[in-house]
């Protein structure tokens, strides 16, 4: 005999993950958050259609929803007591409405006008439903995973927009799309494109930039570079003429400038979906797992921005052909 509801069950060492058996939410008989699980309701997860519980101690679940108390003690009583006789009773129970029926009267027009309809409500109980439990997955070593987000930035229309890149934007093998369900993908291997990893890093060095140490000298959809702001150990005063001044007075004026500083390119990128000439197109990211996947890009912004906010210095005693620390050209 068919039970009356069914549910799909992913069992792992940390919790139970649950899901209506029925698709179709019009045709689902109860509401799956409405429902207690051992006695407690489900947490939402980061799939729509997937619950989850603590793992239950005993390694069952028991299955039961909330019904309404019924209607108890339908009544009718009197609007004004002052009224109250042999004909017109204080209270008359429902079941004996019938007596006050006259059809020359318009029906219950006594009731209508001389009662109130009253009654109570019995206390709400809690009933068990006959389920069935379809196990899925048993997994003994799973980690839940922790929340994907980072900034990026792209080209929207005819202007820069920022955006978050979430775990629905991560890229996962097809077969695995197929075997597991969706709240196993966390867990299984995952990228970033190329582009997607290129407006994560124009956005976070954007963010936190040392615009004392380093410069943003192209900042494009397409193409991206830094560039070192290094300090030259004696200023360089140079002298030039305004050709295009106005007058020949103007023109043959000698102006004076003084340089104080230089800059070098430090890093460059372009993604594969552009392949700007002259830049090297950032590499996708990949890795076996979410966690994975968001320690390598943390880390990889994390490094990157250490050494372009790394202050560079040239070195006094090679009359300034040199630096006093390495100079890494990032690509």
């Amino acid at each position: 005999m068919r039970s009356e509801y069914e549910i799909n069950v992913i069992k792992t060492n940390k919790v139970w993950f649950i899901q209506d058996k029925e698709k179709d939410r019009w045709k689902r008989k109860y509401n799956i958050e409405d429902l207690f699980f051992n006695g407690k309701q489900l947490t939402k997860t980061f799939s729509k259609e997937w619950y989850q519980i603590e793992k239950p101690e005993k390694d069952t679940l028991k299955v039961e929803h909330e019904v309404k108390g019924e209607v108890v003690n339908q009544r009718y009583e009197i609007k004004d007591k002052e009224f109250v006789s042999e004909k017109l009773p204080e209270i008359i129970n429902y079941e004996d409405r019938e007596k006050y029926y006259n059809e020359d009267y318009e029906g219950y027009k006594i009731l209508d006008n001389f009662y109130d309809y009253k009654y109570d409500t019995a206390p709400n109980k809690i009933e068990e439903i006959d389920t069935e439990i379809n196990i899925l997955l048993e997994l003994e070593n799973y980690n839940l995973p922790t929340p994907f987000e980072f900034e990026a930035i792209h080209r929207w229309g005819y202007r820069d927009k920022a955006y978050t890149i979430t775990r629905e934007d991560i890229s996962y093998q097809e077969l695995d799309r197929i075997i597991f369900p969706e709240i196993m993908l966390p867990s299984r291997p995952c990228s970033l494109s190329s582009k997607q990893i290129y407006d994560i890093t124009r956005q976070y060095i954007k963010d936190n930039i040392d615009t004392k140490v380093a410069e943003i000298t192209s900042d494009y959809d397409f193409c991206f570079e830094v560039k070192k702001i290094v300090p030259l150990l004696e200023p360089e005063t140079f002298t030039y003429q305004n050709i295009f001044a106005r007058t020949k007075k103007e023109r043959e004026k000698i102006h004076y400038s003084t340089k104080e500083y230089k800059k070098i390119t430090i890093y460059q990128m372009t993604h594969k979906q552009e392949n700007y000439k002259g830049y090297t197109a950032i590499e996708p990211m990949f890795a076996n797992s979410e966690d994975e996947l968001k320690e390598k890009v943390n880390k990889w912004l994390k490094d990157l921005i250490t050494m372009i906010n790394k202050p560079l210095e040239l070195c006094p005693y090679c009359n300034g052909t040199g630096y006093k620390d390495e100079m890494v050209k990032l690509k």
